[in-house]
């Protein structure tokens, strides 16, 4: 691979070579591999074909999920959430035991390896919110909830330099990677709940309720938002860079 030294700086592609820049400074590469009609045409690249195809459908679902948890990831996620959902999405295209190869789908069946997720790496909610988190969700009526019991906060919730209150979120949203209607999504947000002082705070339920359609799963999330308050109003923080988000459970069709 070649680098640029000099102070012309391209990017871009210029015949078989490819200018870009990365954080190593400006690059140049030839260019390499089959070409889109050889991988489409010749049976030399179908196993390339066949991968291509499915990732594309790991890379249309997150998209998807994406879309629908918008609110919660634009002060909840880091930069490359996009690309850990895409590959985790992936991996659960490749345990789909009923299409062939090539025709792997992302399966509602198939999504508990979703729990676990970080959405930001920076602020991982088992780091900074030291409870068990185990909400209770019934598919069958809809409703799901979260107790916070009575409380120290300052004790169970990591304290951040400039916060002075966070909110705790639970959320349930519909997935069905299949079917576009299924995008419903419900958030429980707790009060402002003070990191600063030493007073025991009330306990607190959260409650969801979200009815999901019949080939759908349920997706259950839990956050912890960082808020400083000032003169009357609550205003996040670090435009959500230490905010946590995680998948806690998948509940399957």
């Amino acid at each position: 691979m070649a680098r640029q030294v000099s102070l012309v700086k391209f990017e871009g592609k210029i015949g078989d070579l490819s200018f870009y820049k990365d954080k190593r400074g400006y690059q140049a590469r030839m260019k390499g591999g089959p070409t889109k009609d050889q991988i489409n045409s010749d049976p030399r690249f179908q196993r390339t074909k066949e991968n291509g195809q499915e990732f594309g459908r790991a890379a249309n679902a997150s998209k998807k999920l994406r879309e629908q948890l918008r609110e919660l990831l634009s002060q909840g996620s880091d930069a490359a959430f996009a690309n850990r959902l895409t590959g985790r999405l992936n991996r659960i295209v490749r345990a789909d035991e009923v299409n062939g190869r090539g025709d792997r789908q992302v399966l509602s069946s198939n999504l508990g390896p979703l729990v676990g997720l970080e959405c930001n790496l920076k602020a991982q909610l088992k780091d900074v919110f030291f409870l068990k988190f185990r909400p209770a969700y019934d598919r069958a009526t809809g409703d799901g909830s979260f107790t916070i019991p009575e409380m120290i906060a300052k004790n169970v919730i990591k304290g951040l330099n400039g916060a002075t209150h966070v909110q705790v979120q639970l959320v349930a949203t519909e997935f069905d990677a299949q079917n576009p209607e299924a995008d419903e999504v419900d958030i429980a947000r707790s009060s402002y709940l003070d990191i600063g002082k030493s007073d025991v705070s009330a306990p607190e339920v959260l409650s969801i309720q979200l009815v999901p359609q019949p080939g759908a799963a349920v997706l259950i999330m839990m956050g912890i938002s960082y808020f400083q308050f000032v003169n009357g109003g609550y205003y996040p923080l670090s435009n959500g860079m230490y905010n946590a988000l995680t998948f806690v459970q998948v509940i399957q069709p």
